[in-house]
């Protein structure tokens, strides 16, 4: 599960990415596809298509075990966009990846010598995968011969949210950086190589939703969360709405207190506040897919994730911690 700090929206101090900075991750490099066609074409469901197909083929190519899908299905928009031979150079090769306002760089970790380096300008889009493909995410981008490729990693487990997170905040900050350029009446086409066919045409909200979930899924997800037995979570009495990280840990006095939240900045996103020990937790409870899940387990809502948790004395264990939920925090109106 991720933590985030959602006053200030994204994981990371924006310094921390800026030109000359960055975020590592330690990931495997997989392979990659051959993208056929412009993402412009596509819309958001589609490219997050391309996306996943291009994820399913290169570990079907290099041996993982992936679940049949629920339902048979034609050739996708996906597979019909991508090359069906996958490139798997540099396969099964860990690797530091550097997310910056500049690009994203892909590092040997034995040697750190750079494999690939992507001009941010030249992503047009990134996505994590789906349920058994969770912990994988894919991005497209154009290499220096303008040809552009999906390119897989694997992420550490369940991760794979904070890496595609923070792709997304390098992006926003990169775009606002070309818009105050173009706002210049003496800097225009400063960004020339920018991917205008790509991402800089669209509205702002339309290229930044593709790092958070879709529109159609959110209505969809806050569908899932509001029931469980005919229960509405916002009628939960743990449950406070609104507030924001600071405001929760007032309300946090002991080890095991713990309350639900509403993201005020990612729609359809609800956060379990808590205190274990003197530590503050903070843990996004929606996954890319709208499921609600912990590190181990998926559930139907909210409610049963609280309930199997709290009634069972189980610990939720996150990257580097537990939390035990055993006294819930009740709202006074």
């Amino acid at each position: 599960m991720a933590t985030i700090d959602d006053n200030a929206r994204w994981l990371h101090s924006n310094a921390d990415l800026l030109s000359g900075h960055g975020i590592s991750y330690n990931v495997t490099y997989i392979g990659s596809v051959e993208v056929l066609c412009s993402m412009k074409t596509l819309d958001f469901d589609n490219r997050t298509r391309v996306a996943r197909d291009s994820i399913r083929l290169v570990c079907t190519a290099v041996g993982v075990l992936l679940k049949e899908r629920r339902k048979p299905e034609s050739p996708s928009i996906g597979q019909l966009k991508t090359a069906t031979e996958p490139n798997l150079t540099y396969s099964h090769t860990p690797v530091q990846l550097t997310i910056s306002t500049d690009a994203l760089i892909l590092k040997r970790l034995n040697d750190l010598q750079i494999l690939y380096s992507h001009k941010m300008e030249g992503i047009s889009f990134a996505s994590a995968g789906e349920h058994d493909t969770k912990d994988y995410i894919a991005y497209v981008a154009k290499d220096n011969m303008n040809k552009r490729s999906c390119h897989v990693l694997s992420c550490e487990e369940n991760e794979s949210l904070d890496v595609i997170t923070t792709i997304g905040q390098a992006f926003e900050l990169r775009y606002n950086e070309y818009i105050q350029l173009q706002q210049g009446n003496d800097q225009q086409g400063v960004l020339k190589s920018f991917e205008h066919d790509e991402f800089l045409q669209q509205k702002r909200d339309e290229n930044l939703k593709r790092f958070i979930p879709h529109h159609n899924q959110q209505q969809q997800t806050q569908g899932n969360l509001n029931t469980m037995n005919g229960y509405d979570v916002y009628k939960e009495k743990w449950f406070h709405g609104k507030i924001s990280r600071d405001e929760a840990e007032l309300l946090l006095h002991h080890s095991g207190d713990f309350l639900v939240r509403e993201s005020a900045k990612i729609p359809g996103q609800f956060i379990l506040s808590g205190r274990y020990k003197d530590q503050y937790k903070h843990l996004l409870l929606v996954d890319p897919e709208g499921i609600i899940r912990t590190k181990d387990y998926e559930f139907d809502s909210i409610q049963h994730l609280i309930s199997y948790h709290k009634s069972g004395n189980i610990p939720i264990v996150s990257a580097d911690s537990e939390l035990l939920l055993q006294t819930p925090v009740l709202r006074s109106k």
